[in-house]
């Protein structure tokens, strides 16, 4: 299987810290993206299947805190201007 997309990211919670992560796989066969993450809020470690479309979505499965995973370019634009 050729990997179409791929990425592992860190992920903040409501208080801004660091404390959760995201691993993003899309194979050029699936329609969908295969997703491992942790989340930043409860702790929660989880695996789901979504449609792959950017930004990336997702809700926790425990407590539902919404996450998203957005361009590195766009994410590296903001810590710029941010500065």
């Amino acid at each position: 299987m050729e990997i179409q997309y791929i990425s592992n990211r860190e992920l903040k919670n409501s208080k801004g810290e660091v404390k959760g992560k995201v691993r993003i796989i899309k194979f050029k066969e699936e329609e969908t993206a295969r997703v491992k993450y942790k989340c930043p809020e409860c702790g929660y470690e989880g695996e789901i299947r979504l449609p792959f479309k950017k930004p990336f979505r997702f809700s926790c499965q425990r407590c539902g805190f919404k996450m998203k995973v957005i361009s590195l370019r766009t994410e590296i634009k903001k810590e710029i201007k941010g500065k």
